[in-house]
């Protein structure tokens, strides 16, 4: 076969063939076809059963392998979460589109990352944009960075500069990186003068308090984003992520 349509005929030709056989009573047997385009048909070149090339024979200094379930189960239990499975979770708990999950799980350690910036109540697609596209072009070690200061960095980010975010982003695996040194003055924390403004927020938008109650938890990252936008990024979203699932519990 010489070209992808001859052979998608031929593969045509042969269920057809297959199935007339087996409606007419007939058996498939292992054989070797030829493909006549001009006819549209296939026909049989040789037999396949008995010859050597085709037949298969067990291992004679091997010996059969039946370990204990309970061996089974225990490995299994040892075994780490899979990429694959991971991307799934990622699709689902974060409500990231495939293509997102699948880079994100490009490494277990950018995956790792990734979590922890999640986790801190960051918007999950901002944090996965930042990181597919900004924080790799650094080339950094992710296994070197504290998420939980990138996590006050990318909350920021509407904030800075966008030299200084780059900048930020290049120097974060250093062991003394704090957010805090590029915006500027200290991180608020102080849940009374949190509260306030969390209230407000939320007064702000009842339909989407309304949907992360019925279970769109996903929504939690929003939120902490507009927390962080009235505060021009200079609020914990530590401290805000834990006051919003508090408020929003209640």
């Amino acid at each position: 076969m010489n070209s992808f349509n001859h052979i998608a005929r031929g593969i045509e030709a042969e269920l057809r063939r297959q199935i007339e056989t087996w409606e007419s009573g007939g058996q498939v047997v292992q054989e070797t076809l030829d493909y006549e385009v001009k006819s549209d048909t296939v026909t049989p070149r040789r037999r396949k059963e008995e010859a050597d090339d085709y037949r298969y024979f067990p291992e004679p200094d091997l010996v059969p392998l039946e370990p204990e379930v309970a061996a089974v189960e225990r490995l299994r239990s040892e075994v780490p979460e899979l990429p694959g499975a991971r991307i799934r979770r990622f699709e689902t708990q974060y409500e990231l589109p495939y293509y997102d999950a699948e880079v994100l799980n490009g490494s277990a350690a950018l995956a790792a990352l990734y979590e922890q910036v999640a986790l801190d109540g960051i918007d999950a697609k901002a944090a996965s944009n930042v990181l597919m596209n900004d924080f790799v072009a650094t080339g950094i070690d992710p296994a070197a960075v504290d998420g939980a200061e990138l996590a006050k960095l990318i909350a920021a980010r509407s904030t800075l500069p966008r030299e200084t975010f780059t900048r930020a982003l290049a120097e974060s695996a250093d062991p003394e990186f704090r957010a805090g040194t590029y915006l500027g003055d200290t991180l608020v924390s102080d849940a009374a003068e949190l509260e306030p403004l969390i209230e407000r927020v939320l007064a702000d938008h009842p339909s989407q308090v309304a949907a992360y109650k019925g279970g769109k938890e996903g929504l939690l990252g929003f939120f902490v984003g507009q927390v962080m936008k009235e505060t021009e990024g200079k609020a914990d979203p530590k401290v805000v992520n834990e006051l919003l699932r508090s408020k929003l519990s209640a």
